[in-house]
């Protein structure tokens, strides 16, 4: 003998089972027994089924619900309750009940009931023991779970993983090409304006990268999420940490063991690529190494791939808020685009500088500091530019007034510290933009919980129905 679970059978198939059992939502159980006897017994309740029909295909639909039509639904809730009643009633003449049998228990000394009531509360405290350690291993268990459907949907895409790779290093070598002032050995005060645009093209693109990536994917498997959600496979905090993880897990691995001498930074990275194969910090390895190769740039490479990542990060989890809000693929991309525009528009420095005279409206402001590419930019733009010293090459005067910058704030400045001071980063600490990114990707992700928990597609509650 055999148990198994089968959902509309071919005939074949049901011909082969003895007996079965027919389960309506919410585990109301609308028939318990042999096979052979099923079609008679649904005929004399009203429910005959029709001549050259699949038996099992039937019984499914009887006890199916229309969640898409409100009055079907009705229709079909009120279907099944008559089908479980019937049942029930079918099943009184056979089961035993055992209500009204008193069963004798020995009377307590008062020693003995002391000794009951301790035994009593020992067990209660240790079952309670017992069921929070079980809660605490299904939460594990949801979250590795997801983790791992998370890690493989990342990698399943080959064709698409493949262009990312291509698209990331082909930018990069492009933009080492157009910045050709950022290959000295030694920093150049012409070189202050590419410095600051090279740092915010790479931010920009890895950011919009991101963003897209996650508008497509989480706004496509919102409807399968919603629908585990409603069945508690999971919540919706154990679905986002899965995410996320899965982006820093591959992001932030061994960042720190990096090696910082520039001969062995390219090669280093694509060993690291090849061998642990992390996707998302392939891509930016990938970006990172070249530019650091290709060009002159102060900052290290693990800094340059820390800020990057964090950014990444906060790119994603602000790709999810936008899922979570919206209703359709569609929907999120024509919002998290004008988005996307608006915090680049606002988080790129301006090379004028900052005029503390006349500060920004307060909604400005504030779009500022939602702008994850305000944060990832200052952030590199400090790590570059901190104690910077200019070492002028001996062209004659008129060389060195070539080599002045001929922008705004960066013109005229005689070290890294005055170009900082200029742009309005004096006091910026690198440490502290990356800690206000990390709170930014925080906010967001509370934004996506809240999305899942009380947005997105509404489906007919069967059982306040029922």
């Amino acid at each position: 003998p055999s148990i198994c679970t089968l959902h509309q059978p071919k005939t074949s198939i049901w011909n082969l089972l003895d007996t079965f059992i027919l389960l309506a939502p919410g585990g109301k159980m609308c028939y318990a027994g042999d096979r052979s006897g099923a079609t008679e017994y649904f005929k004399n309740i009203g429910y005959e089924c029709p001549p050259e029909t699949n038996p099992a295909e039937y019984f499914i639909d009887l006890v199916s619900i229309d969640t898409e039509d409100p009055v079907k639904a009705a229709a079909d809730t009120e279907r099944i309750d008559f089908l479980h009643h019937q049942f029930l009633d079918s099943c009184t003449a056979t089961i035993l009940s055992y209500d009204d049998v008193e069963m004798w228990t020995p009377p307590e000394s008062g020693s003995a009931s002391r000794m009951n009531k301790y035994i009593s509360t020992n067990v209660s405290f240790s079952s309670k023991i017992r069921k929070e350690m079980t809660r605490i291993s299904n939460t594990i268990n949801r979250f590795a779970s997801l983790l791992q459907r998370s890690l493989r949907q990342n990698i399943r895409n080959t064709s698409v993983n493949v262009l990312r790779f291509g698209c990331s290093a082909m930018q990069a070598v492009l933009f080492a090409a157009i910045f050709k002032s950022v290959r000295d050995d030694k920093p150049l005060t012409k070189s202050i304006a590419d410095r600051v645009a090279l740092l915010t093209y790479a931010v920009v693109n890895m950011s919009i990268m991101s963003l897209m990536k996650t508008l497509d994917l989480f706004a496509r498997e919102r409807f399968v999420v919603t629908r585990e959600q409603m069945r508690h496979n999971y919540y919706g905090f154990e679905y986002l940490l899965a995410k996320v993880v899965s982006e820093m897990v591959s992001k932030l691995h061994n960042l720190d063991h990096i090696f910082k001498e520039k001969s062995s930074q390219f090669d280093y990275s694509i060993v690291s690529m090849k061998t642990k194969k992390p996707l998302d910090t392939a891509y930016v390895l990938v970006h990172g190494a070249i530019l650091k190769q290709l060009t002159g740039l102060r900052t290290s490479l693990a800094t340059l791939m820390k800020t990057l990542s964090l950014m990444t990060v906060s790119s994603v989890s602000l790709g999810f808020a936008i899922g979570s809000l919206t209703s359709s693929v569609d929907t999120a991309m024509s919002t998290g685009v004008p988005i996307m525009v608006i915090f680049m528009i606002l988080g790129v420095i301006n090379p004028s500088g900052v005029n503390l005279d006349d500060p920004p409206m307060p909604i400005m402001e504030l779009l500022k500091i939602a702008s994850p590419i305000k944060w990832a930019i200052e952030s590199l733009v400090v790590a570059e530019f901190r104690d910077m010293a200019f070492g002028e090459k001996e062209r004659g005067l008129w060389g060195n007034l070539k080599d002045l910058p001929r922008m705004g704030a960066l013109a005229m400045v005689r070290n890294g510290n005055e170009v900082l001071e200029n742009l309005g980063l004096g006091n910026a600490k690198y440490s502290q933009l990356m800690k206000n990114l990390g709170i930014l990707s925080c906010v967001y992700l509370s934004m996506s919980w809240l999305g899942l928990a009380f947005g997105g597609p509404k489906f007919i509650d069967i059982a306040a129905s029922s």
